[in-house]
This record gives C-alpha cells, sequence and structure tokens, in this order.
C-alpha cells in the first residue's frame, strides 16, 4: 500500500497579502518612533550632576559647589580642559550679594590638559578652588563666571549640594580664602 503526504497547502493569496500589508505597515509604525524620540546622545546635555560652561579653547565641565550653605565655605568640583595651544589660567568669580568675588587659587591648565577644580588628581592632592561664603542653601544655584588668561569668558548657573555621597571627601578647609 502506498500512501501519500498531503503537500503543504499555502495560504490562499489574498491572506498572504494581508499578512504582508501588515507586516509592513508595523515595520513602518515602529520606525516612527525614531522620528519622534530622538537618541538621546546626539542632543547637547549635562549627564552630570554638573554643568557645562565653555570660554573659548577652555572647557569647563560638571562645575558644581559642595557646601552646607548659609554661609558655610564650599568646595567647587568640576574638570577645566584646554583646548588652546598654550597654558590657560583659569580664574572662577561669583556674585556675592552684587560684587563679584574671584576664588581662590586661579588655576593653571597646560594646552592640551585637563585639571580637576577640587584639587583632587591621581598624582596626589592639590589645592581645591573654594567659595568663601556660600549664601544660598543646597538645591540652589550659584552663577559661576569662568575667566581665562586668553581674553575668553562664559558662565553657568552651577547647583550647590550636600558634602555626601561622591561628594561626601570635599570639604573647604578654611571659610577665609579669598582674597
Amino acid at each position: 500500500m502506498i500512501s501519500r503526504t498531503a503537500a503543504p497547502q499555502l495560504a490562499p493569496r489574498p491572506r498572504r497579502l494581508a499578512a504582508a500589508g501588515f507586516a509592513l505597515v508595523a515595520a513602518l509604525s515602529l520606525s516612527a518612533c525614531q522620528i519622534s524620540s530622538p537618541v538621546t546622545t546626539d542632543m547637547n546635555y549635562d549627564p552630570a550632576d554638573g554643568v557645562s560652561v565653555d570660554a573659548g579653547d577652555i572647557a569647563v565641565r560638571d562645575l558644581l559647589v559642595v557646601s552646607e550653605g548659609g554661609g558655610a565655605a564650599g568646595v567647587v568640583s568640576g574638570l577645566v580642559v584646554n583646548n588652546a595651544t598654550e597654558p590657560a589660567d583659569v580664574t572662577l568669580t561669583i556674585d556675592s550679594g552684587g560684587q563679584a568675588v574671584a576664588l581662590n587659587p586661579t588655576v593653571t591648565v597646560a594646552p592640551g590638559q585637563a585639571l580637576r577644580l577640587d584639587g583632587q588628581s591621581p598624582e596626589g592632592s592639590g589645592e581645591a578652588v573654594q567659595v568663601p561664603s556660600v549664601e544660598v542653601n543646597p538645591g540652589s544655584t550659584l552663577t559661576i563666571v569662568v575667566q581665562t588668561s586668553l581674553g575668553e569668558a562664559g558662565s553657568g548657573l552651577a547647583p550647590v549640594l550636600l558634602p555626601d555621597g561622591p561628594y561626601g571627601d570635599l570639604v573647604a578647609t578654611t571659610a577665609d580664602s579669598a582674597t
């Protein structure tokens, strides 16, 4: 006895066309998500706690102030990058009661190099840039102006954060570090 297996039946033509049409509509609909939701990494934004400030070829990233607020001293945290071909002196200034206060120390950054403002580095601890008196409370912002010896300036609203968590070791050494 010879038995034959039935050949697989293909779905009728209208059914296949409907399935293909549905797949095409689904693919187009899903690809439209990219149009209404751009890739976040293609956007200009500050991914850290601090803000970015550009002053010509000098770039300051993750700029913030660590302090208890209410008149207590503070430490400036951030990274200064010198993209120029010559060394640059960088001075930070805050507005304290309508008067500009230069923060100490002024930092010098070699061309093509970076320097942390909190004084910490792989080579050891340097001198941190300090705010003599932070009048605003943590959670508020301070306007910090970045002035370079190359003649460029920029400013940003830097957040004031408590010396807690990753900033717990950033403590001002003196309340009178301004000149």
